[in-house]
């Protein structure tokens, strides 16, 4: 992009409209960001709600999360099609106490009724999605909840073609109802819903029909998770045209139900042409074949994708047969290490696990990598030196130039109780990063020790205050932890000014911290930053936009995005990439059949720019990309992108845009790999 265009592009994202130039669309855009909680605050939404762009307005509401705005939204379920479908995404994301989601269950299945009988399928399944993903706490609402729901699941023994609209909503719902179920030890879904839903996971309707993928993907990701998949379903499942059906189906033979030839298919999957299905095979292998035997794993180690050849050296670390060494691989990778750029993974993950099956061959070859002049190198020293209890190597990398590398080696001596990680602890107090900081405050948990413990705390905490990041939240909650449960009562003149800090959160930490130390009633008074103000102009200017990221490894990907559904977040991202925030920057987190995280100072997950973002929850398809927070609206300006379909992430975290050209680099994309620049192209 030409510089002149680029430099008007900042100056469009950064300009704010006088308040009387503002329509009723740029109210209800700050209003969101500004995450509202009195009436005032409210006004332009309700306002949207009654006479402007209605859809955008009942989406704003729900993103509020609060359970009293209920019954503001549910008239809506009345309105036309589109209307409702957002009235009941809307009404699940308030539903956030016992009471409200009682209440939104009932508003909810009333309408399916109605569309049911109406034949309105397209919102009858966004109301059916809706009803799967409340946060149930009884049996009894989860039979209400399962009832409705297989009402629009396919059946082999009816004459009555299902609408796609109908089954993906059930699908999708069953989905989350499952993984709620499981994860809060209810009842499980009786066993005709499991019949239909392997029907629906495996029947195959019309190929034109985008639909019908996504229907069997959901469909089979709800029996992974209920152990209900059975061998024919996998079976057929593995021969499926769509490669996330595929993987799904190998997730399958990793779980707990009883399945006859599971090595057979296993070796299936690990045979497959997609990267994450061999990948997904590899690791049910491991969970249950691996003790058996490893010549499945030492064959992957050849494998053409690297993710799977480094998911393969983890779990030769697991060990193998007596009869199947594997270590004649391992010391040969280990031995393999250089300093050539992007040929440092496979050496350093093969360390790690020499570690734990040859520990003296690995403590003869740690020196190299505690010298290594990359830093990620250093890194894994660190986790191999903590496998080997190797003391004096954890003490050295403690006082690294790179505070990821202390991280690691103070993480490391936490978890053998060593007393150097108070020097090594105490010593990180001084450093900037945030997430060394937090582990710091971990390690300093000695009362014994605390007349030398808490001035570098209330220090470090003064020192970070300075910064003024809603990021540094974490760290400074920490610090104020630790003192609380140290008793450090000596400290409290120096706690009173963060009364009236720019995090409500700290203020009223410091609030309870000092009424219980000093007896008297103190009360916060947080003073918030002010972040840059979105306007209508600046996401309007990012329509038909997207965001190229140029690797400095080779190759870019585009990041299409969606000013619609995530406007806030759109226009944040926008705006840092045209400011040059992320050229340089790394994507520092790999979770291979995850996600791929970057954009962060620091490579961690606790260094981000200096103002939260609010959420904007989507759908976690394949190729979408979200923001990373650590709680809810603390987006950090870190990107992720999904490189499979995360259901459980869906309506949780942001969804911004979809990786619309070079989603073949972002599979690539190895830990440590470069963000050479970003630039706004149109798609």
């Amino acid at each position: 992009m030409p510089k002149t265009i680029q430099t008007l592009l900042i100056a469009l994202l950064c300009f704010a409209a006088p308040a009387s130039a503002q329509s009723l669309q740029e109210r209800m855009l700050q209003a969101e960001d500004a995450r509202p909680t009195t009436e005032a605050g409210l006004a332009a939404l309700v306002e949207g709600m009654k006479s402007g762009p209605r859809r955008t307005a009942i989406r704003a509401i729900g993103r509020l999360e609060r359970p009293e705005l209920v019954a503001l939204v549910a008239p809506s379920l009345n309105d036309g099609v589109g209307i409702r479908a957002e009235a009941a995404n809307a009404l699940a994301q308030l539903a956030r106490t016992p009471e409200a989601v009682a209440q939104v269950q009932k508003l909810l299945i009333d309408r399916a009724a109605v569309d049911a009988n109406l034949n309105t399928w397209e919102s009858w399944g966004e109301i059916a999605a809706a009803v799967g993903r409340l946060p149930y706490e009884t049996p009894a609402m989860v039979a209400e909840a399962e009832a409705v729901l297989v009402q629009g699941l396919p059946s082999p023994d009816s004459l009555n073609e299902t609408d796609a609209a109908a089954i993906v909503g059930a699908t999708r719902g069953l989905e989350s109802l499952a993984r709620t179920v499981r994860a809060r030890k209810l009842p499980p879904l009786g066993p005709r819903t499991w019949d239909l839903l392997r029907w629906a996971a495996t029947a195959q309707r019309p190929a034109a029909d985008p639909r019908s993928a996504m229907t069997r993907r959901l469909a089979m990701a709800a029996l992974v998770t209920g152990n209900q998949a059975t061998s024919s379903v996998i079976d057929r499942g593995l021969l499926d045209a769509d490669a996330e059906v595929r993987r799904f189906a190998a997730a399958a033979l990793a779980s707990d139900a009883q399945l006859a030839d599971r090595d057979a298919l296993l070796k299936r999957a690990m045979a497959d042409k997609e990267a994450r299905v061999r990948l997904e095979g590899l690791r049910g292998w491991g969970r249950l074949m691996q003790k058996a035997s490893c010549a499945p794993v030492r064959a992957a180690l050849k494998d053409g994708d690297p993710h799977v050849r480094l998911q393969a050296l983890d779990q030769l670390g697991a060990g193998c047969p007596a009869d199947q060494p594997q270590l004649s691989e391992l010391s040969a990778l280990v031995e393999a290490l250089s300093t050539q750029p992007r040929m440092w993974h496979m050496p350093a993950h093969a360390l790690v696990s020499l570690a734990r099956q040859s520990p003296d061959d690995a403590r003869k070859a740690l020196p190299r990598f505690v010298q290594h002049p990359t830093w990620q190198v250093r890194m894994y020293a660190a986790r191999a030196a903590g496998v080997l209890a190797a003391v004096d190597a954890l003490t050295t990398l403690g006082g690294d130039n790179n505070d990821n590398v202390r991280e690691a080696a103070l993480s490391a001596l936490l978890e053998l109780k060593r007393p150097e990680a108070v020097t090594v602890a105490l010593d990180a107090l001084t450093r900037p990063d945030y997430q060394l900081i937090l582990a710091a405050a971990r390690a300093l948990d000695d009362k014994a020790i605390v007349a030398k413990t808490t001035t570098p705390l209330v220090t470090a905490l003064a020192r970070i205050t300075r910064d003024r990041k809603d990021t540094s939240r974490d760290p400074r909650m920490a610090i104020l932890n630790r003192l609380q449960s140290l008793g450090a009562t000596g400290e409290a003149a120096n706690l009173e000014s963060y009364l009236r800090d720019f995090d409500p959160m700290v203020a009223a930490k410091a609030a309870e911290i000092l009424t219980a130390w000093t007896g008297k009633a103190r009360t916060a008074s947080p003073q918030p930053l002010t972040p840059p103000v979105v306007t209508l102009a600046a996401t309007n200017a990012l329509r038909g936009k997207s965001l190229r990221f140029h690797m400095a490894s080779g190759g870019s990907f585009d990041i299409g995005l969606d000013v619609d559904a995530a406007p806030l977040s759109s226009w944040r991202i926008a705006r840092r990439a045209g400011e040059g925030y992320y050229n340089g920057l790394t994507f520092h987190r790999i979770a291979p059949n995850f996600v791929i995280q970057g954009g962060s100072p620091g490579a961690n997950e606790y260094a981000g720019e200096p103002f939260f973002m609010r959420d904007e929850p989507g759908l976690h398809l394949r190729g979408t990309v979200g923001v990373s927070t650590r709680g809810r609206d603390t987006g950090d300006a870190q990107i992720f992108v999904n490189l499979i379909d995360s259901p459980r992430l869906d309506h949780i975290y942001t969804v911004f845009g979809t990786a619309v050209a070079g989603m073949e680099i972002v599979d690539g994309i190895l830990e440590g790999d470069v963000i050479q620049r970003v630039e706004l192209v149109s798609r």
